[in-house]
């Protein structure tokens, strides 16, 4: 029997979320040295998503055990759920799911992440240009995490994740890790915040392996003190820095109008393929619901939608 060639799933599943999660080029997607599973880069919640993907050091809820669950350390709070979905250029399915617990020695955190793929027409080597059938390409990754205040104003967390890819014919199974640092500043509504993610060995498809999403994510935030603007204003930023590419940064803010209603807005820096952001939260009582719009510079793909629904208990 012809070998089943994966050119077709491989260029559609890493190179459509290359440009999704790095910002880079699609035609680099299949160079050599450059990381695979680039689904684990996509960001998790729409408020952060709105806010130009500064995150890491502003997240809250169930978001923050993506982000950075050390923030929820110095935080009070119970348990928090999110469920996410997203539609990616009319091919993928991006679904997540967060649940943050606080206790008394620490905070809990279970996360799934899911990129599903529509079918995609599968080819033989011998038979150019005649489909052999259809597969369904696929990342999972699920996580458990923790973080635990170490100091009056300090808090470390880590996250442990089982990773699985299938292409067609073939798969993988790995491990990754994350590691967090949150810091509350000596300044009033400064906070600071820091993430190694995707630490891990190489995962191996059809003997082409390919290492894993690895960054290291800087950032800060800041709640001004004014009378004027207390509790109202958030002002976020974070350098991004890949082992794939060149450092990014990432620019957002927030303004509660009301409790229950925030708008945000972002922008994305040094991305040839992405750019501004923006989107809104509303919530009533233990319910929220967050959108997030992200512009998409590459010429005949659509600019992104993204929906996410939180519980605070």
């Amino acid at each position: 029997m012809a070998r089943v060639s994966m050119r077709i799933g491989t260029v559609a599943l890493w190179a459509l979320t290359a440009t999704l999660a790095t910002g880079t080029p699609a035609a680099r997607a299949g160079k050599p040295g450059d990381a695979g599973f680039l689904s684990l880069r996509m960001p998790v919640g729409a408020r952060e998503s709105a806010m130009g993907g500064a995150g890491v050091a502003t997240p809250s809820g169930a978001a923050a055990v993506w982000w950075n669950p050390a923030r929820l350390a110095l935080t009070e709070g119970g348990t928090d759920l999110l469920l996410q979905h997203q539609r990616l250029y009319g091919l993928f399915s991006k679904e997540s799911a967060c649940l943050a617990h606080r206790a008394a020695g620490g905070v809990i955190g279970v996360q799934f992440l899911g990129l599903y793929s529509d079918e995609i027409d599968r080819y033989e080597e011998d038979t150019v240009g005649v489909p052999q059938g259809t597969f369904k390409p696929y990342d999972l990754a699920f996580g458990v995490s923790y973080a635990r205040q170490v100091a009056d104003r300090l808090a470390v967390g880590a996250t442990v994740k089982v990773l699985y890819e299938k292409i067609d014919l073939y798969s993988d199974t790995g491990f990754a890790a994350d590691l967090f640092i949150s810091h509350q500043a000596v300044i009033e509504g400064l906070v600071l915040g820091a993430s190694v993610t995707n630490l891990g060995g190489q995962l191996n498809l059809n003997a082409e392996p390919f290492d894993l999403p690895t960054a290291v994510r800087l950032g800060a935030a800041y709640d001004p003190a004014y009378p004027l603007l207390r509790g109202k204003v958030t002002l976020a930023g974070d350098i991004f820095m890949p082992n794939d590419g060149n450092a990014k940064a990432h620019v957002g803010a927030e303004y509660r109008v009301l409790p229950e209603f925030a708008l945000r807005v972002g922008s994305r820096i040094n991305y040839d393929n992405q750019g501004l952001t923006a989107g809104l939260g509303l919530r009533k009582g233990t319910v929220e619901v967050g959108y997030a719009f992200e512009e998409s510079k590459v010429s005949g793909f659509d600019d992104l939608h993204k929906f996410s629904l939180e519980l605070h208990y």
